[in-house]
């Protein structure tokens, strides 16, 4: 019988990659032959009750074979976590959960009364190899195989680096450079949560925004990671689902956590370096780019009238015949985007940049008492000064043009943002910060109805193009259904912002410091 090893907790520290076509090949022959690997064929059963309740309280439970010995881990990632896990391992006799080795940890009040049983498998021959340089130690393993859960399969083709010495840089510098020799694509995406997806759990829903922890005692370096972390996390992770499936949904929430991020990246510029800034500003406007042509469409589709509530007519099925193959187009372009050698390095960028970038060590006395200091001191002002302003210029709604709109629902949409990014730093008024969010939020329905209107012209000039005639006066027509109500929608909008005006803040300035934050936009280097 094999002798019981405790329980230990430990954090580990790893970036895992999808592999692209060819990318095994490559880099197995070349940067890790084969003959100097170590193999070992692995079994996993991942265990869960029947209600999943430690998939939703982001826990795994797992039994492995590895030859002759079993090792049962349970692993947790924390909210904000995105490279690292907490893993307690303990060596088992056999293929059975030891229930007593769970006791004293997070996933105890998970499962309760609730019996655990098997959920899926996962069967994959690993191959593993030690890259050393210097005193840096890092694991390369390559793991080939299947995910199954009954009748149904996923094949699996990852790349893990986990950090056994050194710095965390190092892990990032071997990153780039076997992201220039084969198509490594950066994942937050575990087998274990592949495997939910797999059984039904996840489906191919579209991965939304969690509430990231940032309370009153988070530095504001702490709270920059964990929410970008928490963007970069809703991009990959929708940027997987949409290669599988032309979901609107998917779209818009890979889109959503674009917008996410270069919020954040807004907030909080005062902390951040310039050049890490700069790459990551240009980056993002470009994949947000290549997307929106494909999301535009969708909203159009979404908003136009069924054939059961409007008399069809050719003219009017030519032109829908227009927007489905301008539509598949879009996506085209937006998977192109998504499989592209650009995305793959901006994820590897953003989350070293994040993780180890060039703001954590910016020496300026100010930059650093920000980075070091507790988040309110960084928040309160910032939501001031962007409150004041949507106030200010919300005055002139009804005389603004549709640019002037849609500038300021950009205003309303970045205060909104930084709103749930911060909320929970201010818990001192819990009434008055609903209220506030109640009511940026229904200013944000108002413009964001203008702002599908605005677009809906410039979607059905593009999809008619050169071309006239009865497709023309058919997309005329179906524009002028979907903005017939824009009068009524601007007296709303400006009903939304008189409430808005109405509401008290939520936060208070700690003793009035950096009120001095400059919050000018910053100016861009050429790229």
């Amino acid at each position: 019988m094999l002798a019981r090893m405790p329980a230990t907790a430990a954090s580990e520290l790893e970036l895992k990659f999808q592999l692209g076509a060819g990318a095994l090949e490559a880099l197995q022959g070349a940067a890790f032959p084969l003959d100097q690997g170590k193999t070992s064929q692995l079994h996993a059963v991942y265990f869960d009750t029947p209600s999943h309740a430690l998939r939703d309280g982001a826990f795994s439970l797992r039994v492995r074979r590895k030859g002759e010995t079993y090792v049962q881990t349970l692993k947790h990632r924390a909210v904000g976590g995105l490279f690292e896990r907490d893993e307690w391992e303990t060596q088992v006799p056999g293929s059975d959960l030891d229930l007593a080795a769970l006791a004293g940890t997070p996933v105890e009040a998970a499962i309760g009364d609730a019996a655990l049983a098997p959920a899926f498998t996962v069967e994959v021959e690993r191959r593993v190899h030690l890259w050393i340089h210097g005193e840096t130690r890092i694991e390369v393993s390559f793991d080939t195989g299947l995910i199954v859960a009954g009748d149904r399969q996923e094949p699996i083709a990852e790349m893990e680096l986990e950090l056994l010495s050194g710095p965390p840089q190092a892990l990032f510098d071997l990153a780039r450079d076997l992201l220039a020799r084969a198509p490594l694509t950066l994942s937050f995406e575990s087998k274990a949560e592949r495997g939910y997806r797999l059984v039904g759990h996840d489906g191919v829903a579209a991965l939304k925004a969690q509430n990231t922890a940032v309370g009153p005692l988070t530095c504001a370096a702490d709270a920059f990671q964990a929410i970008s972390r928490d963007a970069l996390v809703q991009i990959a992770g929708n940027e997987r689902l949409l290669q599988r499936a032309h979901n609107p949904d998917v779209l818009h929430q890979l889109r959503v956590g674009l917008r996410r991020f270069r919020a954040a990246l807004s907030v909080f510029r005062p902390m951040l370096d310039a050049e890490g800034l700069n790459a990551a500003r240009a980056e993002t406007r470009w994949l947000a780019g290549e997307l929106s042509e494909a999301r535009d469409i969708d909203v159009f589709l979404q908003r136009a009238a069924t054939r059961d509530e409007i008399e069809e007519s050719p003219g009017r099925a030519a032109f829908f015949r227009a927007l489905r193959i301008a539509q598949a187009e879009a996506y085209e372009r937006a998977l192109a985007a998504v499989r592209s050698d650009r995305f793959r390095n901006l994820l590897l960028m953003l989350g070293e940049w994040v993780e180890v970038g060039g703001w954590r060590r910016l020496a300026n006395d100010d930059q650093r008492a920000l980075r070091e200091g507790p988040i309110t001191a960084l928040a309160a002002p910032i939501m001031d000064r962007l409150d004041k302003r949507l106030r200010r210029r919300s005055h002139k709604f009804m005389d603004s043009d549709v640019e002037a709109r849609h500038d300021l629902r950009k205003q309303a949409k970045k205060l909104r943002y930084a709103a749930a990014f911060f909320g929970e730093a201010f818990p001192q008024h819990p009434k008055r910060r609903a209220r506030f969010i109640a009511a940026l939020r229904g200013l944000q329905d108002q413009l964001g109805e203008l702002n599908d209107m605005a677009v809906a012209r410039s979607v059905a000039m593009r999809a008619v193009g050169r071309r006239s005639g009865e497709l023309a006066f058919a997309a005329g027509l179906e524009v002028g259904r979907l903005t017939s109500g824009e009068d009524e929608v601007v007296g709303a909008a400006n009903d939304a912002f008189k409430a808005y005006r109405k509401v008290r803040t939520f936060w208070s300035s700690p003793d009035g410091r950096n009120e001095d934050l400059n919050l000018s936009r910053p100016r861009l280097q050429s790229v």
